[in-house]
This record gives C-alpha cells, sequence and structure tokens, in this order.
C-alpha cells in the first residue's frame, strides 16, 4: 500500500514542478530579474548564492511539430531556438531550465530557481515570490487575450436561396 501512496506523492510533487518550470520559463527575464531584486533585498542569503554549472547555458534548436486541423495528422512545423541549463546548489539540489530563445541569463536564473524551489529552506520564498505573482500574471493576459479576441468573432451562416430549395 506505501508503493502506491508514494507513487501518488512523486507524481503530484512532479506535476508541482512541471508547473513552477512552465510558470519561470514563460516569463520574462525583466520580471524574474525583478522578483530577484526584491528577494535578495530580504534575503541577504540569496544575493551571493553558491552553486555550480552541471552544464552551462547552450543554445540550439527543436523541431515543432503541428497538427492539420488540430487533430489531424502531424507535421514539421519549423524550428525553434532553445536555450537550457543545469546548475547544482551546494546542496545538492539540481536544478534545470529550457527555455524558448537565446536569452543565457534567463536559462540559468530559471535553473537557480528550480534547485532553491526543491529546498526545504526556500520552496516557500520562492513560490510566493515568483511563482504566484507571475502565474497570476500570465492567466490574468491571458484572459484579457481571450477577451479581446472574443470581441473579434464573426459567425458566418447560409441562407438558402428561394431557387436552391
Amino acid at each position: 500500500m506505501t508503493d502506491v501512496s508514494e507513487q501518488l506523492d512523486q507524481r503530484d510533487a512532479n506535476n508541482e514542478r512541471q508547473r513552477w518550470l512552465s510558470v519561470l520559463a514563460r516569463c520574462t527575464l525583466q520580471d524574474l530579474q525583478h522578483h530577484w531584486q526584491k528577494l535578495t533585498k530580504s534575503e541577504a542569503d540569496l544575493s551571493n548564492l553558491p552553486y555550480r554549472f552541471l552544464r552551462k547555458t547552450e543554445t540550439g534548436l527543436v523541431m515543432v511539430r503541428g497538427r492539420a486541423g488540430g487533430d489531424g495528422q502531424q507535421f514539421n512545423l519549423g524550428e525553434v531556438s532553445v536555450t537550457r541549463c543545469t546548475v547544482c546548489l551546494d546542496s545538492d539540489h539540481i536544478g534545470y531550465a529550457y527555455i524558448r530563445g537565446r536569452d543565457h541569463k534567463k536559462a540559468e536564473l530559471v535553473a537557480v530557481l528550480d534547485a532553491l524551489l526543491q529546498t526545504n529552506r526556500w520552496a516557500q520564498k520562492i513560490r510566493d515570490t515568483f511563482v504566484t505573482p507571475l502565474a497570476s500574471a500570465q492567466e490574468k493576459a491571458k484572459h484579457n487575450r481571450k477577451s479581446q479576441i472574443a470581441t473579434s468573432k464573426v459567425d458566418f451562416f447560409t441562407m438558402v436561396r428561394g431557387e436552391d430549395a
């Protein structure tokens, strides 16, 4: 019975990590730096955080695939630049980052935040400072985009002409 509960706990932890990595990867470098400066002002321990690179930031290309009509046959849409980075804290927590684009600073910062989010000491503070407000802002922007798109929606209909009936 413990094996099943351990698997469920691991799945929940993986889902949570996937969520925060998604939020951090989608935000801008300016947002990350703003929240980082705010956090390091209140937490002096983070201003000179010791970590080492397991994989320095590097940029490459990834093939993006699409589907015809959204659910049809897959096809290669094109290539997208992706930057990745892996860091290890002195506490042996490893942080990963894969971000769209070529921003090495952003990839490094996301990897450091991923590692910090896995520690008992910093996890809640990082969630409160970074993940929660950034996720809220992203959800609000998504809702605003949907609202703007909905106002321009056009419903097409066909009328039957008399001689075609």
